[in-house]
């Protein structure tokens, strides 16, 4: 991408970007990184329902970032397609389900972690101190919610002004953009999908 080679370009640049990255990071990680300190002794047992639903979740967002990604690199290594933009696959039920994708994974993680953030650990931790620890833990999907939306609607970039201009002389990227979900897909886009 070259906005990303422009940026790297400079050292202020280069600082801000792997500051931002290692924010993210740090963000993302938060369900895990909290859960890590309290007291194995007493953790709730593996196998309730927010860890069938967490590792559930986790799966779902792995598959459909990865058929994102295998989508539009097939979609691009077609010569037919160039210049073109892709609606193919899990593309027709969200104009970012890799980002999608991303969210349902990390929300996974985050309700793997949930028995462990809500645990009366150590002995006679309060309610504060549970509510604490799941708020820093939702802070992960949260994040990555705002962030991937932001991007979406050019709040934070101007991604979508960029695939407008691009594309401008394309009627049927209008119509996508105008009935396609931006980042979660709803009923109506994943029967699209699955040709309901």
């Amino acid at each position: 991408d070259g906005r990303l080679t422009e940026i790297l370009s400079t050292t202020s640049g280069a600082a801000g970007f792997w500051f931002i990255s290692f924010a993210w990071g740090w963000v993302v990680s938060l369900p895990h990184t909290i859960a890590a300190g309290v007291p194995a002794a007493g953790r709730p047992r593996f196998g309730g329902p927010f860890d069938v639903l967490g590792l559930g979740l986790f799966a779902a967002g792995l598959l459909t970032e990865t058929a994102a990604d295998y989508t539009k690199w097939c979609f691009k290594a077609d010569p037919a397609n160039r210049g073109r933009f892709c609606d193919a696959g899990v593309w027709a039920a969200s104009q970012h389900p890799n980002w999608f994708g991303n969210l349902a994974l990390w929300s996974g993680i985050f309700l793997l972690n949930v028995p462990t953030l809500a645990a009366d650990l150590p002995a006679g931790a309060g309610w504060l101190r549970r509510g604490v620890r799941l708020l820093g833990g939702a802070a992960s999907p949260l994040f990555l919610l705002s962030l991937f939306y932001g991007q979406a609607t050019d709040a934070i970039a101007n991604q979508a002004e960029l695939a407008r201009r691009r594309y401008a002389s394309d009627p049927r990227y209008a119509a996508y953009e105008q009935r396609t979900p931006l980042v979660v897909p709803t009923i109506a886009s994943l029967g699209r999908l699955f040709g309901r």
